[in-house]
């Protein structure tokens, strides 16, 4: 029997403590212990934007990783569930819910962006989860991944010297393919006319530069009540409205299906002893 099917409940993996990211031990342990392949998924997103409520479902469950009913973000660090795969026997899925992006209340914009990376490293998908539309303020408030950008440029500037390639290429062999899932969507799909210029265009380049592969989910309104959008964990699902049902199905089959094996350099296949590189 795997060692994903005795994880009950999601564990925190990664702890944020007044600004600074440390490990959890019990987590490393756990994750050494998993000697089968792992698909990695990690979720992302501005906080309050019902993240941890995606990943109990790909989880087979109705509750789980903690959701907030207040405008306060929820949940803390990186906090992870491993799971029997679904679908693929002999693979464990280990879910990634990170904490709330943009939370001024934190007031440390740098701390996000460190999160965020270490979503996209650790992660063979990455769901980026966002509310409302996708227009040029939602794709503007994507910005950590320019400053992915600006890490992995640093990054591979030191190692220039001992590497032909140089750049960031030999970093997007392993990057995760890139999810995006729009909450509560109402508008149309487009992008406002806007001057073509650096500023602009870099998150769009970014994107398409570091995620070869990516793909876009929508999800209407969850209930016609207010009062019940703020309490998705109690609710059955003969309560929640039967496009949103038929949605998060078809998103869930998607992940399961098509999500692949977390690899590193060389195309190496992660287990989850091999995923303890985090500390």
């Amino acid at each position: 029997m795997s060692t994903a099917r005795l994880m009950s409940s999601p564990v925190c993996l990664v702890e944020n403590v007044n600004g600074s990211l440390s490990v959890c031990k019990h987590a490393i342990e756990f994750l050494s212990r998993i000697n089968e392949p792992v698909v990695v998924v990690s979720v992302v997103g501005l906080y309050r934007t019902g993240k941890s409520y995606l990943m109990n479902r790909l989880a087979g469950q109705q509750s789980g990783f903690a959701l907030g009913s207040t405008i306060e973000s929820k949940t803390k660090g990186i906090w992870m569930w491993c799971v029997p795969h679904p679908n693929k026997e002999g693979h464990t899925l280990v879910l990634l819910d990170t904490e709330g992006l943009g939370d001024v209340a934190k007031g440390d914009s740098k701390n996000d962006g460190w999160i965020f990376c270490l979503a996209v490293l650790l992660s063979s998908t990455l769901v980026y989860n966002s509310r409302g539309t996708i227009d040029n303020t939602a794709v503007e408030k994507l910005h950590y991944v320019v400053e992915l950008a600006e890490q992995i440029k640093i990054r591979s500037t030191e190692a220039a010297d001992d590497e032909e390639e140089g750049e960031d290429s030999e970093f997007v062999r392993f990057f995760p393919s890139f999810i995006w899932v729009v909450r509560d969507f109402t508008l149309e799909l487009e992008i406002d006319g806007k001057k073509k210029i650096r500023d602009y265009n870099l998150p769009r380049e970014c994107i398409k530069r570091y995620f070869p592969s990516r793909k876009c989910f929508v999800f209407p309104f969850p209930a016609t009540s207010h009062q019940d959008t703020t309490r998705l964990e109690i609710l059955q699902d003969q309560d929640l409205a039967q496009q949103f049902q038929e949605f998060t199905g078809h998103f869930c089959d998607y992940m399961f299906v098509n999500s692949d094996v977390k690899r590193l350099k060389g195309g190496h296949i992660v287990t989850g002893r091999c995923e303890c590189f985090t500390k």
